[in-house]
């Protein structure tokens, strides 16, 4: 945000950017700032900001006057030269998310780097980075350099088979950088690239660990899942006919936010449902709390009472 004309209360933004006001007398009219993660300040006007009252703001960053402010929100992907690029000397670049440097950085020219989330580097960029570098509130993650090798980027979700993690058209040098969730769909009897590298979650079917483990750097959640369960991505409500229709007990895999009508019996939950592996959110009512918690095996988020839970359906 960079309206001149803010005012009252500000919340809910991710970025507060700050840096085009020029008096104390324009920020005189925030009354307050809450639930925002960076609020990037003019240095001068530090002193009028922190008398700002602030409720659940991560990060005040004083910029230096006259500094271009360039943010991005998300995952930033670029070569590592491109942060010794032109016109970068008057600079800050503000990341709220994941920065992806796809090869070495010899030199950071920036005046200011600020990322709040994760940083994945090549070796060889740890002297320029360690110096170049404002603040990082996530990881400083580096991983194998080879002249030539690709670096395959997934931002968001990516939903894989074993044969695609085998990289049939790669090489043995190459790097997959997933950020976000990687769901590994089937079994995995190759892993094609040197490294896969998730800032998120990974759900993958337990019997590839001996396989997948080794080549896997999670900075998140790590699942192993048993069977072949049928996947359900994103956000579901599920009634009673989905499960009488079903022929037989089912492994459900669920990745988002899910509910549970209050009509569905615990008894046919207990029937069709053979095992559950959450990653996420899963809403039911009190009376179906107890099964599911018997039934979901592996699980990284809440099982939480409907009567509960204060997100809108």
């Amino acid at each position: 945000m960079t309206d001149r004309r803010l005012a009252g209360v500000i919340n809910d933004v991710a970025l507060l950017d700050l840096t085009p006001m020029t008096s104390a007398e324009e920020l005189a009219g925030i009354t307050r700032i809450s639930d925002v993660a960076i609020v990037l300040v003019p240095a001068s006007l530090m002193p009028a900001a922190v008398g700002i009252p602030m409720d659940d703001v991560a990060m005040v960053v004083p910029v230096p006057d006259g500094v271009e402010v360039r943010t991005h929100t998300g995952a930033l992907v670029m070569g590592g030269e491109a942060l010794a690029g032109p016109g970068v000397e008057n600079a800050a670049l503000i990341v709220t998310g994941t920065l992806i440097l796809t090869s070495p950085v010899p030199r950071v020219a920036y005046r200011q780097i600020i990322v709040m989330g994760m940083v994945l580097a090549p070796h060889g960029s740890e002297s320029a980075l360690g110096a170049g570098l404002t603040r990082v509130t996530g990881a400083v993650d580096y991983y194998p350099y080879v002249e030539g090798q690709e670096v395959k980027v997934s931002t968001g979700q990516l939903r894989a088979s074993g044969e695609v993690l085998a990289n049939p058209a790669g090489g043995p040098d190459d790097i997959l950088v997933v950020a976000g969730q990687l769901i590994v769909t089937g079994p995995v009897t190759k892993v094609g690239y040197r490294r896969i590298v998730v800032a998120g979650q990974v759900l993958a079917p337990q019997d590839s660990q001996p396989v997948l483990g080794p080549a896997v750097i999670v900075k998140g959640q790590l699942v192993w899942y048993t069977g072949q369960p049928r996947f359900f991505v994103g956000k579901e409500r599920f009634g009673r006919s989905f499960f009488e229709l079903l022929d037989q007990p089912l492994h459900l895999a669920l990745v988002g936010r899910f509910e549970i009508d209050p009509e569905v019996p615990a008894a046919l939950l207990r029937e069709k449902v053979q095992e559950i592996t959450l990653v996420g959110k899963l809403i039911a009512p009190s009376q179906l709390v107890g099964v599911l918690q018997v039934l979901t095996t592996e699980k990284v988020g809440e099982i939480a009472v409907a009567e509960d839970a204060s997100e809108p359906r």
